[in-house]
């Protein structure tokens, strides 16, 4: 259970005229009192993270500074794009069948034109995927027997394909003629992982095209033929996610003693279903309601310090959900108040490495707090946590630089 500790109250107030100007909407000044909301905070399990349908795919192994390794997983059946079936009968004489995946990111980022060896292992599955569940994160189906990849090969960093010629054991899975659905029954599917101790992370485009397997083959009269299976977003795909906390301050979460890790010091976003933050302003909004009844609140910004030795490389970007009182969570409304989300450079929950925080709008989500005033508390995720990489340890609630929100208000 969450053993809330009380949360700060206002800080000394100030006029104030010109803060964040080079955050904002450059054609908007707002005038009022200044002030600061401390926070309470929690480090939480992102467990059971939807990765069914996801536009990315991921599959690897890291170890994260100080905060444990992940194991990533990619799951795809072998699809073809005939609903009427396919007809690969025994005239067809297989040449080679190659897989190729679009790649986006690489994690740890190495300089362009680096040279890395890795070892992709890919198995046919034991049972096919099923084409109406939702899987998750912490899913998995077991391999079977025929391997259709597990040898070294060389990656140059920087390059948009990594192209993969398949054992010969795939030759008798895709020499079929049968229709749609017993193809995908006899295929089942394939996993697709990395070597343990790779140390790499790999993020596959699966909305490219060109992410797919490609079967070289000729005919007793014709030669050069090839078909092209899918493993885009035409077959079904998900991630399995497994984190290692051992030994780190996330173990607690690992290993049942703890549902949260309380956040005074420091705080700890994951991805790849690792970990999220959950933090809570009630205290502030009790007593705010009560001593500014008819206060407006015109401009407020969650502030996101860096922890000192967080990892160097850092997420992106950060994105904050608000709770509700069912245990949903929808994006705080700031998100959608433009017709372009964050046009606005600088609170979009960005990283900016020369003030060494994140920030982001929370205008109206603070005022939603005050108009309704309960707190069902608000949660930050890395954003696109299901295919990024990279991991951000935040400054906690108290001590020098902690997390916050400053805002600007008049009554």
């Amino acid at each position: 259970m969450l053993a809330l500790l009380s949360a700060g109250m206002l800080s000394c107030t100030q006029e104030e005229t010109s803060m964040g100007l080079d955050l904002q909407d450059p054609f908007t000044l707002y005038n009022g009192t200044r002030d600061s909301i401390s926070l309470t905070a929690f480090t939480l399990r992102d467990d059971s993270l939807s990765t069914v349908g996801y536009s990315a795919g991921v599959f690897g192994n890291a170890r994260y500074e100080g905060l444990g390794t992940v194991e990533a997983v990619l799951y795809s059946q072998i699809s073809i794009s005939n609903t009427t079936g396919i007809a690969l009968g025994d005239e067809v004489i297989i040449d080679s069948v190659k897989m190729t995946l679009i790649l986006d990111t690489l994690f740890p980022a190495l300089p362009d034109s680096s040279l890395r060896s890795i070892h992709p292992i890919i198995m046919q599955l034991a049972e096919p995927l099923a084409l109406d569940s939702n899987y998750r994160s912490d899913n998995t189906i077991p391999d079977g027997t025929v391997c259709f990849f597990d040898q070294d090969v060389e990656y140059r960093y920087g390059t948009d394909s990594l192209v993969l010629t398949l054992d010969t054991a795939i030759n008798a899975v895709l020499k079929q003629t049968c229709s749609r659905e017993d193809f995908l029954q006899r295929t089942k599917g394939f996993s697709l992982r990395l070597a343990q101790d790779a140390q790499t992370l790999i993020t596959v485009n699966l909305a490219a095209t060109d992410t797919r397997i490609t079967l070289y083959y000729h005919t007793s009269t014709t030669e050069g033929l090839k078909y092209n299976f899918v493993i885009n977003s035409g077959a079904v795909q998900f991630m399995h996610y497994g984190h290692d906390f051992s030994g780190t301050p996330l173990q607690p979460l690992a290993d049942g003693s703890a549902d949260s890790i309380e956040g005074s010091r420091r705080l700890y976003l994951l991805p790849l279903g690792g970990s999220k933050v959950r933090f809570y302003c009630q205290p502030f909004i009790d007593e705010f309601r009560a001593q500014h009844p008819t206060a407006t609140i015109h401009y407020a910004e969650l502030i996101l310090p860096v922890a000192a030795e967080g990892d160097t490389s850092l997420a992106a970007r950060l994105m904050a959900l608000r709770r509700n009182a069912d245990g949903t969570s929808a994006y705080i409304t700031d998100a959608n108040v433009l017709t372009n989300p964050y046009t606005y450079n600088g609170f979009d929950g960005r990283y900016h490495a020369d003030k060494g925080y994140y920030r982001m709008r929370v205008t109206q989500h603070l005022q939603e707090l005050l108009r309704t005033g309960k707190d069902y508390g608000t949660e930050l995720i890395i954003d696109a946590r299901r295919s990024t990489a990279y991991p951000a340890m935040l400054n906690g609630t108290t001590g020098e630089n902690p997390i916050r929100i400053d805002f600007i208000y008049t009554e």
